[in-house]
């Protein structure tokens, strides 16, 4: 188990008995607070905040976690996360790495996250609580989506519905786990399959009215469906129906995902009022929610430095052999990272290229063309493209670069050029002759900047593990993050925080 991941759990580990062993009328509370997430999260909110005790702080403090999450209130869903608990029992590190967890995931750390639910699900003896376990499952499956192991998701989300019982709380996640199952067979290329899984599920709802969420999720999805069919009347109706269900409710991230959505259906449809209308509230919603998760992920790490200094004492007594061997390993770690900096350094390639990358970093921040619209280079092969067209999308483009929407990891040529309103074969060859690199160096060079201007610019990020700054730059794998920091600036991600930290002394 990592250092921090200790610490969190020695403080975190909570409350007295199971929730099995809890009075009844507690248990029926807590399942009613649970239910009401699906309902609308500020009704969860205050029906949890109702029976928040000392006895049982860590299970309610799971729902409002979850509530705020689901309402896009990423900072204080991270506060709440972190709070002491008054009482530690062991029992309880199930929950407490489910909470973990799912903080993470929501940040968007993948990575992270991958890691502390394998900690949990592989431990020796894990704590016999099948609910938990089955959430912390559903949890690892989406997670798996998000690292695109699609066959990986398909097993976690099989061992979710496997462990849960026939209560009311269960139904609600085994309808998610359905979702999502219907999701990974699309993502497999399994289309009838996942439609008719979508339809099946859709018709089931009826038997859980409340489930506004469910039904809204639902609904997104055949939606998608629809549009993938090219159906986008049918795509825009289940999309209309699925916003509709929100109204009056605080679910802003899936508002913002349906705003999303209904923008790119209403853009193909030809209805250019509605798809302006609803692509002006997708970019106020979505500065929103990315300003939160900013300030979320800042906290988490401010958070978990004050946790290891405030518990250094205790956790050398009772861990003193560990400590002793992290030392040993940090400073093999130390040695290692100056043997291959001096070894960058004597290397003449790399270090022109880390001389040239560093004097671009000497003003704030660079597109990297360096005008908005560089003069064409006529020595090229002439574009294909009228001229107009091509000068209208050079200046998108730079847009687009100011927006930072390329640090979404689900980028790809096609999304952006329905992103700027035109093709593939457009927007490639505009990336390839004015900016002089195909696509995926053109994305990658954009995070790899917008990374370096972060950690420049401020010194809370030089605090985070190389993992989390790869996640926040939109990478979703660490070594593929690491090869391409390096082809960009000349020097490891981790010989460029340290050449930061030390200018900062």
């Amino acid at each position: 188990m990592s250092h921090f991941l200790r610490i969190f759990v020695f403080l975190l580990l909570g409350s007295n008995l199971f929730l099995a062993q809890s009075p009844p009328d507690f248990r029926l509370r807590v399942e009613n607070s649970f239910a009401k997430l699906y309902e609308n999260p500020d009704v969860a909110i205050h029906a949890a905040e109702e029976i928040r005790t000392e006895e049982e702080q860590l299970i309610i403090k799971d729902i409002l976690a979850q509530a705020y999450l689901l309402k896009g209130n990423y900072l204080e869903s991270v506060r709440i996360s972190f709070e002491k608990s008054s009482l530690q029992k062991p029992q309880r590190e199930l929950l407490i790495r489910l909470v973990l967890a799912r903080e993470f995931y929501s940040l968007n750390l993948y990575e992270q996250t991958a890691k502390i639910i394998e900690t949990a699900v592989s431990a020796k003896n894990p704590p016999q609580n099948s609910l938990w376990l089955a959430q912390l499952y559903q949890l690892q499956a989406k997670n798996f989506i998000a690292l695109k192991d699609l066959k990986a998701a398909k097993k976690s989300i099989s061992k979710s519905s496997n462990l849960l019982n026939k209560n009311t709380t269960a139904t609600l996640i085994l309808k998610e786990n359905e979702l999502i199952a219907a999701n990974i067979l699309l993502l497999n290329g399994q289309f009838g399959q996942a439609k008719k899984q979508a339809n099946q599920l859709f018709y089931s709802l009826d038997a859980l009215p409340r489930a506004t969420y469910l039904f809204a999720l639902t609904q997104e999805f055949r939606g998608h469906l629809f549009f993938e069919e090219q159906n986008y009347k049918e795509s825009i109706t289940c999309l209309e129906s699925s916003l509709k269900a929100l109204e009056g409710t605080s679910y802003e991230p899936l508002k913002n995902s349906l705003f999303m959505d209904l923008s790119k259906s209403y853009l193909v449809a030809n209805q250019n009022e509605k798809y302006q209308w609803y692509t002006s509230r997708f970019e106020e919603s979505s500065k929103n929610l990315e300003s939160q998760k900013k300030d979320a992920r800042r906290e988490l790490i401010q958070l978990s430095s004050k946790l290891t200094a405030e518990n250094n004492k205790d956790i050398f007594q009772k861990h003193k052999t560990q400590l002793l061997y992290l030392i040993g390993v940090s400073l093999l770690l130390i040695s290692v990272s100056v043997y291959f900096l001096f070894r960058e350094i004597n290397s003449s390639k790399s270090l022109f290229k880390q001389i040239r990358f560093f004097r671009s970093l000497r003003i704030p921040y660079l597109r990297l063309s360096s005008a908005p619209i560089k003069t064409k280079d006529f020595s090229r092969k002439p574009l294909n493209i009228p001229k107009e067209k091509e000068l209208e999308l050079l200046e998108k483009l730079n847009q687009f670069e100011d927006s930072k929407k390329y640090l979404d990891n689900n980028m790809s040529l096609a999304n952006l050029a329905v992103e700027l309103e035109t093709n593939t074969k457009y927007l490639s060859e505009i990336i390839n002759t004015y900016k002089d690199k195909n696509f995926n160096a053109y994305i990658n060079e954009l995070r790899i900047k917008y990374i370096t201007h972060l950690l420049s610019t401020d010194s809370s990020y030089l605090q985070y593990k190389i993992s989390y700054i790869a996640e926040i730059g939109g990478f979703t794998s660490h070594s593929a993050f690491t090869n391409i920091f390096k082809s960009v600036t000349g020097m490891s991600p981790n010989e460029y925080l340290q050449t930061l930290r030390n200018q900062a002394l």
